[in-house]
């Protein structure tokens, strides 16, 4: 892929089934994989100085179940047609530049560190920062590890929970003075290696989960990482009650053993098959009542199927596995072998069988847009540049991200990277 690497002021998971810390990861994935819209208090802005400037880490803040970063296509699920109007605009947008649009890491573990209002710091992961029954705050490299080896899922894989855990103790110290004494607050992210990566003919390797990374030594990149330790990538930043926002200012961290690897962007915009966004948003526009009525939320809250968005969407990811064409068809035999009540089940039979040719509509739009979105992953995939991915030793990385006012999109073709991922963890 041809990227370019953005130095300053731009706005899970598990390793190969060899590896020994395999299981831990895993566990640790699936323990981090539903949040809370946390604390819903006013929002309180709270600003830092650094370097002589106002940070306020409570900029537009958003609750981490918010900031979660929706595939293209199920922006229809959610958002009705304006959704599937939004998803084909900013895909049709792509054509004219790529500066909005940055690689999507495949790291891990996730991670969050940062320093509480005290100044004492603190490294965690998901897991821990939101405990309950403990303090998961860890606040030195032994708490880091005895929270990992008190967890459930050491007694099952000891080996693997202790290598984790060791790992995890290492790199405390090195979060630990990268993160000013001034600053207050969090970041949330995802470790890229936990020792400098390999170099081999000309080039630093490394492996976080199933994508495979190669950066050239000589490359600014790269110098970046031969100075380095340990690698993380940055999400967002957050505060103590979970509200999250957005880090801009990738100068804050000090020395150069962390490094904080910055947005990276696609140099070469990508063509857009015009003709197939046309026909699209002419789906669209004829079948946009129907579209938002079916979905409408106070429609489907009176028949007691608020979930229907989500129950769609996890036939959707049900697809990943079985192939990801003739969406729709297949998913009255899926809804009788889902975790769906009976009752429900049949009020939803009902439901689509009364408004089939509206649901056909949603599940053609959702297949086009797909195909669309696709189409230009696969061409920055082979783009040549700084930074090369590949998975199984076939270009593509986990995906990008289509940054936007409104709200992140990600772009991740769920028959490459989601149908490895899934198949690595089984």
């Amino acid at each position: 892929m041809r990227i370019n690497e953005i130095k300053k002021d731009q706005d899970k998971r598990v390793v190969k089934p060899r590896d020994p810390n395999f299981q831990a990861m895993q566990n640790l994935r699936k323990s981090g994989a539903s949040g809370s819209h946390g604390d819903k208090t006013k929002d309180i802005p709270r600003k830092e100085k650094h370097k002589g400037k106002a940070y306020d880490i409570n900029e537009n803040p958003v609750y981490e179940a918010e900031a979660r970063i929706q595939h293209a296509e199920d922006l229809v699920f959610f958002d009705g047609a304006r959704g599937a109007k939004r998803a084909l605009g900013e895909l049709k947008q792509l054509a004219s530049g790529g500066e909005n649009v940055t690689i999507k890491w495949d790291g891990s573990p996730a991670v969050i560190f940062g320093r509480n209002d005290n100044g004492e710091f603190i490294f965690t992961d998901k897991s821990g920062f939101s405990a309950k029954g403990y303090d998961g705050k860890a606040k030195s490299g032994d708490d880091v590890e005895k929270m990992f080896m008190a967890r459930p899922g050491a007694k099952n894989n000891p080996e693997g929970y202790k290598a984790l855990a060791g790992k995890m103790k290492n790199v405390y110290s090195t979060f630990e003075s990268a993160v000013p004494e001034s600053f207050k607050g969090y970041f949330k992210g995802d470790l890229l290696y936990f020792n400098t990566p390999v170099e081999k003919n000309g080039q630093f390797i490394f492996k976080p989960n199933i994508v495979n990374y190669a950066v050239p030594t000589d490359s600014n990149l790269g110098k970046k990482i031969a100075r380095s330790d340990v690698g993380v990538v940055i999400h967002r930043l957050m505060d103590e009650e979970g509200r999250e926002s957005t880090l801009k200012d990738f100068d804050i961290f000090q020395g150069s053993k962390l490094l904080v690897i910055p947005p990276i962007t696609i140099e070469q915009a990508p063509q857009v098959d015009d003709s197939s966004v046309r026909r699209l948003e002419a789906l669209v526009s004829k079948n946009a009542g129907a579209i938002d009525d079916f979905l409408n939320d106070q429609k489907l809250r009176e028949m007691k199927l608020t979930d229907l968005p989500k129950i769609l969407y996890a036939y959707l990811n049900s697809k990943v596995d079985t192939g990801l064409n003739n969406l729709g068809k297949g998913f009255m035999g899926w809804l009788q072998t889902s975790k769906v009540t009976a009752p429900k089940q049949a009020k939803i039979a009902e439901y689509v069988k009364a408004n089939i040719q509206t649901f056909s509509a949603i599940w053609q739009t959702v297949e086009g847009i797909m195909n669309v979105k696709n189409d230009i992953i696969g061409q920055l995939d082979n783009q040549k540049g700084t930074v090369t991915a590949t998975i199984n030793g076939k270009p593509g990385g986990e995906g990008y991200v289509l940054q936007h006012p409104a709200g992140d999109i990600k772009l991740v073709n769920r028959s490459g990277f989601s149908a490895a991922n899934r198949a690595v963890e089984r």
